[in-house]
């Protein structure tokens, strides 16, 4: 064995001990792909001489360098990336939960916790947080509000007979609230899939 290969050897077995933390999978791509790329770049250049070789490998950086890279933009699992879906990490998981009940869980804070979780997180666009933000504002909360502490107002007759009105407006922004906040919030879980554009 020359001291170019012995270079070569020494170089990607540090790779490997480094890539001992990737999965299996990456792993063995990663090698693979260093390796065909040194024996392309040693090709390209005509000659394979120690000095050729040190340039080479001192231009791809530390194996520990490489691997930290590759950690750090590892592809979501084979299925998320053929359906371009990834797991909803916990962060989000409890903004949209405060956001649909935080107003009922801990009222007059719970909803705006859950508002400030939103905006915080890097998973969504400005115009998902624009609509978790004002579809519907307050949560379930307004709805429960309207359904069980907004009476209307009393309309009473000439013979004393009284009616309530405004009972079924009070039914009406009640159904709008619970439609609205659950279909907000289906809605960032769904996006909270996706990669944000």
């Amino acid at each position: 064995m020359t001291a170019t290969d012995e270079l070569i050897e020494d170089y990607l077995g540090r790779l490997e001990t480094a890539a001992r933390t990737l999965p299996s999978a990456q792993r063995a791509e990663l090698l693979a792909e260093i390796k065909a790329h040194i024996e392309i770049t040693l090709s390209q250049e005509g000659h394979q001489d120690e000095a050729t070789v040190r340039t080479v490998l001192d231009r791809l950086g530390t194996p520990e360098d490489i691997v930290r890279e590759a950690g750090a933009e590892a592809e979501p699992s084979p299925r998320a990336a053929a359906t371009g879906r990834r797991a909803v990490g916990a962060f989000e998981l409890v903004a949209v939960i405060l956001l649909l009940i935080g107003g009922i869980v801990l009222p007059g804070l719970g909803w705006v916790i859950g508002v400030v979780l939103l905006w915080a997180s890097a998973r969504w666009t400005t115009l998902d947080k624009l609509i978790g933000t004002l579809i519907f504002p307050g949560g379930l909360a307004v709805g429960v509000w309207f359904l069980f502490f907004w009476s209307g107002s009393s309309v009473c007759s000439a013979d004393g007979a009284c009616k309530t009105s405004g009972a079924g407006l009070a039914s009406t922004i009640c159904l709008v609230a619970t439609v609205g906040s659950i279909g907000s919030a289906a809605y960032l879980l769904r996006r909270a899939k996706h990669p944000a554009m």
